[in-house]
């Protein structure tokens, strides 16, 4: 989740802030592990990252509201946010705000909206098999002519998914970021997808060969990376990268070796 991170990793006099990174400062802590020394962590609640300071994991950090953030325009380099934009009330506001203080670059990592990043071969049963007969049938005796239900019109997605706390719970995709990207007409746009996955036990079990839970979780991922790669499924995660500058020969470099779709957009002529 830090290789966006690893693309900027030849210029370590960038300076970072991390958006909704409440729990101890996590992230500032492995993006200063890279080898960065001015990483700030924010969050809306201090409690967390309070704990840290006195623990000595982190020297500082400022309480922000990501919809509403205090600092100046491009007072950053580049703004992460890793799997707490899902979280944000208003995420898009988030979203602009975070790209209003960064000077080159800013990074997302959260789950992935699949009603718009479908995968390209979807996995099909026998129900698909015979659906995709059927419809071919109708293509054939040009029956495709017949009013459809509004429902299969407009397609609004999967039922939404709520927080305890209220808030809609905001995912993201690649098409997303690209309209994003265009709007504010910015010169290019990189994006990975990810998988993650997660069950009860995951978060007490120590890492090793030994641990059965562990190794179910390598070949669980790495059955879901072979389909994903294939385009069979979609990824859990998508890893987003919005360049306000264009970026420079190494970082380019480093994402395409790296599997990254890397995307010089058109520029507004009209701008």
């Amino acid at each position: 989740m830090y290789e966006p991170v690893q693309a900027f990793a030849h210029n370590l006099q960038l300076r970072w802030v991390t958006i909704g990174d409440g729990r101890f400062g996590l992230d500032s802590i492995r993006i200063r592990n890279q080898g960065f020394s001015s990483v700030l962590p924010t969050d809306i609640g201090s409690a967390l990252l309070e704990q840290a300071v006195q623990r000595g994991l982190i020297n500082e950090y400022q309480v922000e509201n990501a919809e509403r953030l205090s600092f100046a325009d491009e007072s950053f380099d580049v703004a992460f946010c890793k799997e707490s934009y899902h979280h944000f009330p208003r995420g898009p506001l988030a979203l602009y705000e975070m790209l209003r203080v960064a000077k080159h670059a800013v990074v997302l990592v959260e789950p992935r909206d699949y009603s718009i990043d479908r995968p390209v071969f979807p996995v099909v049963g026998p129900v698909g098999l015979v659906k995709g007969i059927f419809e071919w049938a109708k293509r054939r005796l040009r029956l495709h002519d017949t009013p459809l239900p509004l429902r299969k019109l407009y397609h609004l997605g999967d039922p939404p998914c709520y927080e305890d706390s209220g808030n809609y719970v905001y995912t993201i995709s690649s098409r997303e970021m690209e309209k994003v990207a265009l709007g504010m007409n910015l010169p290019v746009l990189a994006v990975k997808g990810l998988n993650d996955h997660h069950q009860s036990g995951y978060e007490t079990e120590t890492i090793g060969e030994s641990s059965e839970l562990f190794h179910d979780l390598k070949l669980k991922l790495a059955q879901e990376d072979r389909l994903s790669r294939a385009g069979r499924i979609g990824t859990s995660m998508l890893m987003t990268i919005l360049f306000k500058t264009t970026p420079d020969v190494e970082t380019r470099r480093f994402l395409i070796q790296n599997d990254w779709l890397v995307v010089d957009l058109p520029r507004n002529p009209h701008v």
